[in-house]
């Protein structure tokens, strides 16, 4: 009863932050500069294809911010090692209604961002609740069609769609690609 309480207090607060005014616009992949990152806390091995993510986009001029959710109890054996990561702890840092209490985010959600990448494994309130509440000109998630019900995932301005679990780098590659293709035209 109590689960299902909170899941409909979720799908509130996601379609109140749903609606914010915000500048919706798509940019070439090489005119993006301010990229924002949501991902679930994983092994050594995710983190290393997140840092090696950001290191390359570091090298093109781009600005990357991480915030990531580290579930209950799971322990983790290396170093964050990017500056601008933002870890919120599942037991610590939310209140009893599963919402990040006030300013566990903020470092992560003061910044306006060209783009917003939610890494999360869906369904995952955490990363559409930041990427509802985020500042940016495209949100972009994953859709996983083998699952039944993933809940609400309109606060993305474009998804990838997969069968079966993100894969982290196809995920990248596939965002990558999709926004290269984008021309401007001058109108």
């Amino acid at each position: 009863m109590f689960d299902f309480i909170i899941k409909k207090y979720h799908e509130r607060q996601l379609r109140k932050f749903m609606g914010t005014p915000r500048d919706k616009r798509i940019d070439n992949w090489d005119d993006i500069k301010n990229i924002g990152m949501i991902f679930t806390v994983g092994d050594n091995n995710q983190w290393n294809l997140i840092h090696r993510f950001i290191t390359a986009q570091q090298s093109q001029g781009k600005e990357v911010y991480l915030i990531g959710f580290q579930a209950n109890k799971y322990e983790i054996d290396y170093i964050f090692s990017h500056t601008h990561t933002t870890i919120c702890h599942e037991k610590e840092d939310f209140t009893r209604l599963g919402l990040p209490k006030e300013g566990v985010a903020s470092a992560f959600l003061d910044h306006s961002y060209d783009l917003v990448i939610d890494a999360t494994v869906q369904p995952n309130f955490f990363g559409k609740y930041i990427t509802a509440l985020s500042r940016a000109n495209l949100k972009v998630g994953f859709n996983n069609l083998s699952l039944d019900n993933q809940g609400e995932m309109d606060m993305y301005d474009m998804t990838i769609q997969g069968n079966g679990p993100i894969d982290f780098k196809e995920y990248i590659e596939q965002i990558v690609k999709y926004l290269k293709m984008i021309k401007k035209t001058n109108a």
